[in-house]
């Protein structure tokens, strides 16, 4: 595909996503997102205090201040402390976590799911039980995105010195490592983007293309949350502002910008299917496509 195709493409998923209003569904699903977060880190407080104290929570969070927003990991560093010093109410604080984790979770994966039916010009279809089903692959592959970053970024050089002692090749498993993280990071969150845009849509055409979505979606991803850390830590002043809030400020944005990733990715998917079908363009597209002209708004 030549550079003038994929401009003329490009611009056509940006018009796309103001006519379908990707910034507002974005912050819809974003919300959704942040009251999941409760329930997670109800789970994962309940694990913590019942295994670890606050030398290694002081360690864990050493580590998260270089992948997450300064603010996010100073609330995930305050929630640690006080949990790791009450142990008595893990097993409760863990089984009601993962009750509320669960829907929680679910229902903004129904969220994104319903923008993703949105960006494909298709009505919702699905059955409770089939939504909730999808809805769970959905949350799986992200958390296993989630997980994925937080194992290489954040523990990943523990597990490197661990080996390289072991081995007694520290310089040759410290370069090794290096080399291997970032196509495995970026081949997990490629995957999981792929998996997320493929199976959200109410759309079971054979053609649906993933592939080039993910592509962008990851790449928007990474440089927007690159973008956001590097703000927030040398420029922003959330704490003057809000105070304790900013934690939740940053955060809120965090996954703003996160959905907007995922939704625009689906926008170029789409995009790409209506530019190798003209009959699955959009109404207002196929009437415009022979002047190159294209309306700002489409009827809905």
């Amino acid at each position: 595909m030549r550079a003038r195709e994929l401009a003329s493409i490009a611009r056509s998923a940006i018009d796309d996503a103001r006519q379908d209003d990707l910034p507002m569904v974005a912050q819809a699903l974003a919300f959704s997102l942040f009251l999941s977060i409760p329930g997670i880190l109800l789970v994962t407080l309940g694990v913590y205090s019942l295994a670890a104290d606050a030398s290694d929570v002081g360690r864990l969070v050493d580590r998260l201040e270089g992948v997450v927003p300064e603010e996010a990991a100073t609330l995930i560093d305050d929630s640690l402390r006080r949990s790791a010093a009450s142990t008595s109410s893990g097993v409760l604080m863990t089984v009601l976590g993962f009750a509320l984790a669960l829907w929680t979770t679910t229902s903004a994966a129904t969220t994104l799911m319903a923008g993703l039916t949105k960006i494909v010009d298709r009505r919702e279809g699905r059955g409770f039980v089939v939504k909730r089903l999808r809805a769970l692959a959905i949350v799986a592959c992200l958390l296993g995105s989630m997980a994925l970053v937080l194992g290489l970024l954040v523990l990943g050089p523990y597990l490197e010195r661990w080996v390289g002692s072991a081995t007694g090749a520290e310089a040759l498993t410290a370069w090794a490592w290096w080399i291997a993280q970032w196509p495995i990071l970026l081949g997990g969150l490629l995957a999981a983007f792929a998996i997320v845009l493929a199976i959200g849509p109410d759309d079971d055409s054979p053609r649906q293309r993933v592939l080039p979505g993910a592509l962008v979606a990851v790449a928007v991803w990474l440089l927007a949350s690159g973008g956001l850390a590097l703000y927030a830590s040398r420029f922003g002043s959330y704490e003057k502002t809000w105070g304790t809030l900013s934690a939740v400020v940053v955060t809120l944005l965090w996954l703003w910008l996160t959905s907007i990733a995922l939704l625009f990715g689906a926008e170029v998917n789409a995009e790409l299917e209506r530019a190798g079908s003209p009959a699955a363009r959009r109404p207002e597209r196929a009437a415009f496509a022979s002047s190159g002209d294209a309306p700002t708004r489409s009827p809905r």
